[in-house]
């Protein structure tokens, strides 16, 4: 055989052998088995996080969207109970011992907005206040009413004799006024001690903590009066008490 033959025979055999290559060598074989192996992993992972979920769902486990995790009933109310409490301190509140909800709400004496909203506050809080903790905060708004930090110390001396919260509706319902005259007075018709009181109020006792309730609003973002700190969530303006059901049964619903 020529040379020439046994080229021809080389080259024929090199066709029929490129006919007969074995699909996963060929390049389109390599591609589906690199996505079939990615379909595989992703399917696992899907099992995986399904099963997972599924656990913590039955374990009464809680997600917390914002960091991708899921904590415990018990650590989702440590967690809740920690925040509130940098918020309230020994500020005056309403309702629960052992709360569900807590409600941190940032208001003005002199704001009408947060006058207005105090009728459906307190309808919910005896509605719901089994399960409800509701905190008062100082956010003096100086900027539009110049005297309302007098008010503000009125209302925590009237805490101090343990009248906080039917002083606070004189307050509220005397909004025009707020001299330091008109402020004792107040005291005074209302049946504080007034010695006490006025110690209180003319050496301005509690004015770093309403400085502080001003500014651990200001770090939660609240920018306007009324303001509420609803298990660790910011929700400005007012609130009905048809809006109060509708907010406390939503949290009850997704979390517990």
């Amino acid at each position: 055989m020529g040379v020439e033959s046994r080229i021809k025979e080389r080259l024929a055999d090199a066709v029929a052998s490129s006919y007969y290559k074995k699909w996963f060598k060929r390049w389109w074989g390599i591609l589906f088995m690199l996505i079939a192996v990615g379909f595989i992993i992703f399917l696992l992972y899907f099992i995986f996080l399904t099963i997972s979920n599924i656990r913590h769902i039955n374990n009464g486990d809680i997600y917390i969207a914002e960091s991708d995790v899921w904590i415990t009933a018990e650590q989702f109310q440590e967690n809740q109970e920690a925040t509130v409490d940098l918020f309230t301190g020994d500020d005056p509140w309403l309702g629960s011992e052992e709360p569900l909800i807590y409600i941190v709400a940032f208001e003005s004496f002199a704001c009408p907005f947060c006058r207005e909203d105090q009728d459906d506050i307190r309808k919910m809080v005896a509605k719901f206040g089994s399960i409800v903790r509701f905190i008062a905060k100082d956010f003096p708004t100086e900027g539009l009413h110049p005297d309302v930090f007098n008010a503000h110390i009125a209302a925590d001396c009237a805490n101090e004799q343990g009248r906080y919260w039917e002083f606070r509706d004189v307050l509220f319902d005397n909004g025009d006024n707020f001299g330091k005259a008109n402020i004792k007075k107040l005291a005074n018709q209302f049946g504080l001690n007034e010695q006490q009181f006025d110690s209180c109020f003319d050496s301005e006792k509690f004015a770093k903590e309403i400085r502080q309730d001003y500014a651990d609003g200001v770090q939660a973002g609240v920018v306007g009066t009324p303001s509420y700190l609803i298990n660790g969530h910011l929700i400005p303006g007012s609130i009905s008490y048809e809006m109060w059901e509708e907010i406390i049964g939503f949290i009850l619903k997704e979390t517990y």
